[in-house]
């Protein structure tokens, strides 16, 4: 009792202060605060130094192999493993030292000679998976698990793509001989014609639908990019067409001009509108360097890594400017625009499709010290220049070939840049951006509006793409990866497609069929890799066409008559009654070869469900909206003919194996087991009558061979990131979207050839924008 009395009275007496001593207390706490910066800032004591690594960073051979690590980490990272035994020094690989090729540069020319590299090629090699496609060597996908990192630098940040392949064509001629022969190979109900009033004056770039001479709809080839040059001489126009039409295009230019060079003079003077003069096509793969900036934030992104030049007294001593025209570059009026809405949050706020011809700095002047992301300047953005496109602003001297030889020629390599920065600097390590004596480069901005589907993310997809002199393609590329850009191969632009409801590679166009009949192969051997346990019975589920869509074969049963071809529809105005016809639930009107005709669409489905390639699209019943309907099994002719087969063949087997065990021991010598069978040999006999065995085959119908009437397939199908949910892009035929909307349905079933369930989606039409 006597001491809880006395605590009572000790505590009365002590009371807290009113006011604390702020530098007193850090002072007393100061070897607790050293502790906790240490702890932060230092790797944790527990871990190793290669250990504490963000995850896309770490490597296995980090482990053994310094230089695997950032610099400022190697030397702790050997004290740790001298605390450990320092392991053996590697000897060199000799071998491979004495094989080295003694000139690099013919080493890689003579590597190209089957598959074109493009200019950021080594770059990419070293962190991409490379595949060999349209005679390029391209990057596929990055080797770190970044798909779902690219996806949300296209949807937040910024996406950088290398889409140099795109083989670059020039037309020079009159412009009303060039709209006759376009009047020929395309068509004014896919959308706005090559000279449109839009994009005559070279402001906007347009794209067009090319099909072959006067075989609208029929004979699809693709779809290109094109934009007019402004010159004072002569107009010309710039197509950029995809590596796996150029052929195609190549040879129907080149038929056409034949064609108007053996017509008689008469005809020819008609043809061209009183016009004589020759018109000229010239190919020019590996001309430029094209750029694909994709994501909100590629304006950022751009703005910081260029710097425009406003004088024309800035750049007099390049020698490329000295054959040119100086009062056609327009510099004050372009950088004054490229000012102005230099502070857009995203690209798509700008005007659609707006060329700009800018002349910029060397890239190596404007990279940071380190790798940063650009952040967005605070800009005030006056509504005058969205609306007021000024008439020079595409005008470019990046379209002049005396332009492209004397850039690429006098261009100062990395080594000399250095020195020349080193000598003429007066701050060690202080960079004089409008040093005269470095070469300016003309380049072309050229704005992508991104998706305007209203079924899809409004803008999706917006950036820009940049058009580069050649020699100076890598060293833009590092300075837009310095700045934040996250680079991505082909594989992200097939994605970019599938997220905006297109289809990357049509399957009406050559490029689409084979690209059809690639997949096939690639997904019927992997099939057949598998052992038989363990492959799915594509005769039981009712999949009559597992690895390829049979459009040819669906069109005929819902048209009852046999097509040689087919097309996919991309008649706008048609397009949209379509889409009203589906919302109001009434029949199609009656359209001229709807036999023949495709109808492109995309499907979300409606609640759960994953969908996956070469996916059926099925006519649902009246009852199936409200309980969803699970396919039959199948009987399967071909089970014991297998199972008998195979039984055969291993009795076989036997009796071999035991008449080479007798010759052992009887001592005669018997023959070598044959060598492995490299996956390119054909396979046996044997092995090739059983594949017959494991597919249908005699394949005559496909839209009966489910409890359900099939309607269409889905070539590309996944999780949509942009959607959170499964979507897929696929066709139908015009008869059988019709029969759907004849019983009041705009939802389908959907099916995937490995599952007997079927689950219900919603459809929608893709109208090209």
């Amino acid at each position: 009792m006597e001491s809880s009395e006395s605590n009572t009275v000790v505590s009365d007496m002590e009371r807290l202060p009113y006011s604390a001593n702020s530098l007193k207390f850090a002072a007393s706490r100061s070897v607790e605060i050293a502790a906790m910066t240490e702890s932060i800032l230092r790797p944790s004591k527990t871990k190793l130094i290669f250990q504490s690594l963000p995850v896309h960073m770490r490597r296995r051979v980090m482990s053994h192999n310094a230089k695997r690590l950032p610099n400022k980490l190697r030397t702790g990272h050997l004290e740790q493993l001298k605390k450990s035994g320092l392991p053996p020094k590697q000897k060199r690989p000799s071998r491979k030292y004495r094989r080295r090729p003694g000139n690099l540069l013919e080493e890689y020319n003579r590597r190209q000679k089957k598959n074109f590299w493009l200019e950021t090629h080594i770059w990419h090699a070293k962190r991409f998976h490379m595949i060999e496609k349209w005679g390029h060597r391209i990057a596929y996908a990055p080797c770190d698990k970044a798909f779902r990192a690219c996806y949300r630098a296209s949807s937040a940040h910024c996406l950088l793509q290398d889409i140099s392949y795109h083989t670059a064509v020039q037309i020079i001629g009159p412009e009303i001989t060039i709209k006759d022969i376009f009047a020929l190979i395309t068509s004014n109900y896919c959308g706005l014609g090559i000279c449109a009033k839009a994009y005559i004056d070279g402001k906007r770039e347009g794209s067009i639908h090319l099909y072959e001479k006067n075989m609208y709809p029929f004979g699809y080839i693709g779809k290109i990019s094109f934009l007019w040059e402004k010159n004072e001489r002569e107009k010309s126009l710039w197509l950029f067409v995809h590596p796996s039409q150029t052929k195609q295009v190549e040879s129907l230019l080149t038929d056409m001009l034949d064609n108007i060079s053996h017509t008689p003079v008469e005809k020819k003077r008609k043809l061209t509108n009183n016009y004589s003069e020759n018109i000229k096509v010239k190919f020019l793969p590996g001309t430029f360097n094209r750029f694909r900036l994709t994501g909100p934030k590629s304006h950022i992104v751009l703005a910081h890594s260029i710097k425009c030049i406003d004088d024309i007294e800035k750049i007099k001593e390049n020698k490329w400017i000295q054959n040119l025209n100086r009062s056609t570059l327009y510099l004050k009026e372009k950088c004054d625009y490229w000012q102005k809405i230099k502070g857009a949050t995203s690209p798509s706020h700008l005007p659609s499709k707006i060329v700009i011809g800018l002349v910029v700095r060397d890239p190596r002047l404007c990279r940071p010290n380190r790798r940063t992301k650009a952040l967005n300047e605070n800009i005030q953005l006056d509504i005058e220049p969205f609306l007021n496109i000024p008439p020079t602003l595409s005008a470019s001297p990046l379209w002049d070939s005396y332009t492209h030889d004397n850039i690429k020629k006098e261009k100062l390599s990395n080594t000399q840049f250095i020195e020349h920065i080193t000598k003429t600097q007066l701050v060690p390590g202080a960079v004089n951006i409008e040093d005269p004596a470095l070469q300016s480069i003309p380049i072309v901005l050229i704005q992508r509006p991104g998706s305007q589907d209203s079924s899809k993310k409004i803008g999706y997809g917006s950036g820009w793409d940049i058009i580069i002199p050649p020699g100076y393609g890598l060293q833009f590329w590092q300075t837009l990866i310095m700045f934040g850009a996250r680079s991505g191969g082909l594989r992200e632009s097939e994605n970019l497609a599938f997220e905006m409801g297109d289809c990357y590679l049509p399957p009406d166009s050559n490029s689409g069929k084979e690209e059809e009949i690639r997949i096939e192969t690639e997904l019927r051997e992997k099939y057949f890799r598998l052992p038989p346990s363990k492959r799915v019975n594509y005769i039981k589920m009712g999949i009559v066409t597992p690895f390829i869509c049979p459009w040819k074969i669906l069109l005929r049963d819902w048209s009852n008559s046999s097509t040689d071809n087919f097309f996919v529809l991309r008649d706008r105005r048609l397009l949209q009654r379509l889409q009203d016809c589906i919302i109001n639930k009434i029949e199609l009107p009656e359209i001229e070869n709807a036999v023949a005709c495709l109808v492109q669409v995309s499907l979300k489905m409606v609640k759960k469900g994953k969908l996956n390639k070469n996916a059926i699209i099925c006519l649902p019943e009246k009852n199936d909206l409200l309980e969803l309907p699970q396919e039959q099994q199948c009987e399967d002719p071909n089970e014991k003919i297998r199972k008998q087969k195979r039984t055969e063949h291993m009795k076989k087997l036997k009796q071999l194996r035991r008449k080479r065990n007798k010759l052992k021991k009887a001592g005669t010598q018997v023959n070598k087991s044959p060598k492995k069978i490299s996956s390119k040999s054909e396979p046996s006999e044997y092995v090739k009558a059983m594949r017959e065995l494991w597919l249908p085959s005699d394949i005559k119908s496909c839209r009966h061979s489910c409890s359900r009437q099939i309607l269409g397939f889905l070539p590309q199908a996944a999780y949509s990131f942009s959607e959170s949910r499964s979507c897929g892009v696929g066709f139908v035929a015009y008869n059988a979207l019709n029969t759907l909307l004849k019983k009041n349905f705009n939802k389908v079933l959907v099916r995937n050839v490995s599952s007997r369930k079927y689950r219900l989606a919603n459809l929608f039409l893709k109208i090209d924008q």
